[in-house]
């Protein structure tokens, strides 16, 4: 791109014009150069880590030693294991659970921090302590609440005379699962109640009061005007703590590692307990990425109901 110029003796000619001034005039360009640095850092942190570890699946790896190219045997090797596909099902029943019980919780909490009482700031602040909790502290502190000796649900328990002797909760295979989505609900509803009573409050209070005129109640209130106001900050909430919550592996770790005998072991602990401590790094990335297409459908499903309720 020039511009016509001439010089002392009036003969014309063309002169560049500067880049920075040619993308300025561009919009798309100029969009470009403005995203350059978050597509730079994505790439870094996202992108090659991804296909690094999805080509690390398709290898016999070891610490320290080259990779061995073994095309889908990780994959065969996984499911041919009966055990791996236990593992898948507590993932599910662990993520689907969890994030049910912090729905319900969370939206249960808003609707009672939504409505104007004393001391209602005070309220908020404690139901949000959970949540700003580091996982690690929280996960050893109820490390020692559900100690078999001196744990406090234990002490509590046998001072209000409900049991005789100390609950191994972590060490009963009926209990461990429960015991460790209890966990994951404490730390994880006021995530749940935060986002919910934002959402609450947006609603114009209008629509209520022309509600209560026309006879409604407070289940049809909520029916017809809270429950269609708020589905996509329903479905944003339930799509992040769905892949938190699936992803994570702190709690388990910390609390039973996936004992007793793999009761409580989801793919994350697992694909983190190959890697680390076998040190079989191709079978453990295949492990993620057999997670992965799953969370990848199940956010593009929201995310097309988000923009098609955007669209309409």
């Amino acid at each position: 791109m020039t511009t016509d110029n001439t010089d002392a003796g009036g003969v014309a000619y063309e002169q560049p014009i500067p880049l920075w001034e040619r993308i300025s005039n561009s919009r798309r360009a100029l969009a470009f150069v403005f995203l350059l640095p978050t597509i730079l850092v994505l790439s870094v942190v996202v992108v090659y880590p991804f296909f690094f570890a999805l080509s690390l699946s398709f290898q016999d790896k070891t610490p320290g030693v080259p990779g061995r190219w073994v095309g889908f045997a990780n994959y065969i090797e996984l499911f041919g294991n009966s055990e791996f596909l236990r593992i898948v099902y507590n993932t599910a029943f662990y993520t689907v659970v969890g994030v049910s019980l912090k729905f319900v919780l969370g939206l249960s909490a808003a609707l009672v921090l939504n409505q104007k009482r004393r001391f209602n700031n005070i309220y908020r602040t404690i139901l949000f302590v959970p949540w700003a909790i580091p996982t690690v502290i929280a996960s050893l502190t109820w490390l020692w609440v559900y100690n078999e000796f001196n744990g406090l649900l234990n002490v509590l328990f046998t001072q209000l005379g409900l049991i005789e002797y100390g609950v191994a909760w972590l060490a009963e295979p009926r209990l461990a699962m429960w015991a460790i989505i209890a966990v994951v609900v404490w730390n994880g509803t006021p995530f749940y109640t935060m986002h919910f009573l934002a959402g609450l409050q947006a609603i114009p209070k209008e629509l209520y009061e022309a509600a209560e005129i026309d006879g409604a109640g407070t289940v049809h209130k909520f029916l017809f005007i809270t429950v269609p106001s708020m589905r996509t900050v329903f479905t944003i909430t339930v799509m992040l703590s769905t892949v938190f919550t699936s992803t994570s592996i702190v709690v388990v770790n910390i609390l039973t590692n996936g004992a007793p005998a793999g009761l409580t072991q989801i793919l994350p602990n697992f694909s983190f307990n190959l890697a680390i401590a076998t040190g079989r790094m191709g079978l453990g990335s295949a492990v993620n990425m057999v997670l992965f297409p799953f969370l990848m459908i199940f956010i593009i499903l929201l995310t097309a109901r988000i923009l098609r309720k955007g669209g309409d």
